[in-house]
């Protein structure tokens, strides 16, 4: 299974999650099947790209999205797209992979069951607000 982790720093097993999916400078992808990891940038258009963050991690193969929280829209995105989404990821993107493998996270759904509490804190359909969730992931502008 190919799983993609937003992730922080230059990405990888040992960096930490972003706390904004849209906003994360890479996507770690973690083939639970071989182990390997690649990480992809995100030129999405939070970084003066015009690409859709969802349809990025599409566009790698992932099965799953494992992250720390996603709007709405976002998860309806991921939907539609066919990758699931589990929310509630923390720590290293290690620490992420192996609670989605003891099915310690959340799957979120878009029937409304979605991860933040946030609104659309994920970002995913570049909604056009700006806010610090305090995930000190030092994204500002």
């Amino acid at each position: 299974m190919l799983i993609c982790v937003p992730s922080l720093d230059d990405g990888g097993l040992d960096a930490p999650v972003s706390g904004h999916f849209g906003r994360a400078p890479n996507y770690s992808l973690v083939d639970t099947d071989s182990d390997s990891v690649e990480v992809i940038d995100n030129d999405g258009r939070h970084h003066g790209g015009s690409g859709s963050p969802p349809q990025i991690v599409a566009d790698t193969g992932a099965d799953a999205l494992v992250c720390g929280n996603l709007g709405q829209k976002a998860v309806e995105r991921f939907d539609a797209l066919d990758i699931e989404v589990y929310c509630g990821a923390e720590g290293s993107v290690r620490d992420a992979v192996e609670a989605f493998e003891d099915d310690d996270l959340d799957r979120a759904t878009p029937d409304g069951s979605h991860c933040s509490g946030h609104g659309d804190g994920g970002h995913g359909d570049g909604g056009g607000h700006d806010h610090d969730h305090d995930h000190g992931d030092g994204h500002s502008h």
